[in-house]
């Protein structure tokens, strides 16, 4: 699904053009993208639904990531979106555990908060990554994260080299 706002003051007509990478680079699926028109001040969404055949799975081992490209023009390039995601399925039993891809896997990991010493909260990319590799070459499969989102970098290190993500989120206030 996506969200089209216009937040002009006249009507827009525009094309959204959807595009599937599968984890190799290569296409597998584009959405057609007919012409669409959204009144001045409003919003819509846009569904699409894909099948993809015989996916690569993501997993602990082996985090395969496909790219959907997302590209909004008019009479130029409006807006361009990249967002990767990974295929899995995951089933919690009371008994057993947790399963990934049919597979029993035993969490295995650390809470971690997002500041790191001598930077504070503004942790620099390459740090997420000799952070999050040196906890794995350690063996972690997962990560929970303590008190607030983590950064969008610190998910994406982790979608990348295979590591699970449990993301606290408190509300944090005085209710």
């Amino acid at each position: 699904r996506t969200t089209v706002a216009n937040d002009g003051t006249q009507p827009a007509e525009f094309r959204l053009l959807q595009t599937i990478l599968a984890p190799d680079g290569t296409e597998i699926s584009v959405f057609p993208d007919a012409l669409e028109k959204l009144a001045a001040g409003t919003r819509n969404e846009f569904s699409q639904t894909v099948k993809i055949e015989k996916p690569q799975l993501w997993s602990l081992e082996n985090p395969q990531r496909y790219l959907l490209t997302t590209k909004l023009s008019g009479d130029r390039t409006i807006d361009h979106t990249e967002t990767t995601f990974g295929i899995r399925t995951l089933r919690f039993d009371a008994n057993q555990g947790f399963f990934l891809n049919g597979q029993h896997v035993v969490i295995k990991g650390t809470n971690n908060h997002q500041d790191h010493a001598g930077v504070g909260v503004a942790v620099p990319d390459a740090l997420w990554e000799f952070r999050m590799r040196r906890l794995k070459e350690m063996g972690n499969n997962a990560l929970r994260t303590s008190h607030h989102a983590p950064a969008p970098e610190l998910l994406d290190v982790c979608d990348r080299l295979g590591i699970r993500v449990l993301d606290e989120h408190r509300l944090m206030g005085t209710n």
